[in-house]
């Protein structure tokens, strides 16, 4: 890893050199940094970030961690990766280690279909009139995009060093997901990612990316953007599991632009690091657009989560729904701020958030912040959350039964969670999360 620790112009240039991208891409690179260099870094004061404070992460001065071209075979990936990879059903897998894409598995089927997993950087040189149209355009390089603050999306889009291209071309349907995986080796670095997924007309598939590493002696940030680019009639599930070490800062923004008809069911899954911040956002520009955001996480410790959606509506006759639930133990934090946006030519719509959380100690804390934001006349909308302590008549009653006061509350947590974990379209991922569940509750 270069530790060159100064995020300047002069790195900009030298990075995109350094990657080999074309003219555009190095443009587009410097004109983040203008944003990123004019942009204040969030505060407690802005609404978004209301509880959470980031202004002691030293995002400056960690050295910017930089791909070196190695490559590994599956035996030799780290022991977490091979172990987490026994237990996914992927058809295709990609795996970084560090920067590094150092593992790629795509079976000839999936290439004779044209299905493209590549990192973006090999995307940019051999599939140049894919890339440039769609790179940018979810979430884009300069211009704010709706929710929070964007000085992390400009850091994101002028420094990442490593990022992954799918493309499932007009009418393929894929059974098994893709399966994309990030794991840390070491702290005291910054970590930029990005993951750009194009699904052309009537593509149908499913997508799972997991970030994974061992708790780090010293702390490291992460700051990801993913792009989903849905055209007509097509259908994405898609997956972003977090299951970082203790040390991570973690920090992922995601924009899904739905067309006419398409159909987007996402998840995001959030249980490690120390601070967690994601957001997750759903356009819908096309009539008939439908999609489906859910989230779960649970938090232990010190760890703070922080998970924010948006609804936007900008078309007629499409559908969105939000159910995020999620625990919180020992002194761990959560907290959820979503909005459902409705654009005047937006009628028709049905649009529905909930959020629930469940507190297994006295010191654990919940703050939820549901809004709606309506500027048509014929929709249907409904927004709504709780947060309550676990209820201790039911966990005395199957102590009663015999099971042991930590057995009885994880049946309760996966109780409580079960209505998330029945709507995951993806049986070996359900059965992953339901593990990572129980293992929470006796730590």
């Amino acid at each position: 890893m270069e530790a060159v620790t100064a995020l300047s112009r002069e790195r900009v240039e030298t990075l995109s050199q350094t990657l080999g991208e074309p003219a555009w891409l190095t443009q587009a690179r410097l004109a983040a940094w203008e944003a990123y260099k004019d942009l204040p870094f969030p505060t407690p004061k802005t609404e978004e970030w209301k509880y959470t404070d980031i202004r002691n992460l030293p995002f400056e001065d960690l050295p910017l961690e930089t791909p070196t071209g190695r490559t590994l075979t599956r035996e030799a990936l780290p022991q977490a990766v091979q172990a987490r990879l026994e237990r996914t059903d992927a058809a295709a897998i990609a795996v970084f280690v560090g920067p590094d894409l150092a593992y790629v598995e795509l079976p000839e089927e999936l290439r004779e279909k044209g299905v493209i997993v590549t990192d973006l950087r090999t995307a940019l040189a051999e599939h140049p009139e894919k890339v440039r149209p769609a790179l940018y355009r979810a979430v884009p390089a300069t211009s704010p995009t709706p929710g929070a603050p964007d000085k992390l999306t400009a850091l994101n889009a002028a420094f990442w060093t490593y990022g992954i291209f799918i493309y499932l071309p007009k009418g393929v349907t894929l059974e098994a997901p893709i399966g994309i995986f990030k794991y840390l080796e070491t702290g005291g670095a910054l970590s930029v990612g990005r993951t750009l997924i194009v699904a052309e007309e009537t593509a149908q598939g499913a997508y799972l990316e997991e970030y994974l590493s061992p708790a780090l002696d010293a702390p490291a940030i992460h700051v990801s953007v993913s792009e989903l680019l849905l055209h007509p009639g097509a259908i994405l599930r898609h997956a972003n599991v977090q299951s970082w070490g203790r040390g991570v800062h973690h920090f992922h923004r995601q924009r899904a632009l739905l067309e006419k008809d398409a159909r987007l069911n996402d998840l995001v899954a959030t249980f490690g690091g120390t601070l967690s911040r994601a957001e997750v956002q759903s356009e819908l520009v096309g009539p008939g657009a439908d999609s489906e955001m859910l989230g779960i996480y649970f938090a232990h410790a010190d760890q703070h989560f922080d998970h924010y959606t948006l609804q936007h509506h900008v078309a007629d006759h499409a559908r969105s729904d939000v159910l995020y639930k999620g625990a919180a133990k020992d002194r761990a934090r959560t907290v959820y701020s979503g909005l459902i946006r409705l654009e005047p030519g937006a009628q028709k719509t049905d649009a529905y958030q909930t959020n629930r959380n469940l507190l297994l100690s006295p010191e654990a804390r919940s703050d939820s912040v549901p809004q709606l934001e309506i500027a048509a006349n014929d929709v249907r909308c409904s927004h709504g959350s709780s947060t309550a302590p676990v209820d201790e008549t039911q966990v005395l009653y199957l102590m009663s039964r015999g099971l042991p006061r930590t057995l009885a509350e994880q049946l309760l947590v996966k109780a409580f969670l079960a209505d998330v974990l029945t709507r995951i379209p993806l049986p070996a991922l359900r059965q992953h999360l339901e593990t990572v569940i129980e293992e929470k509750v006796t730590l």
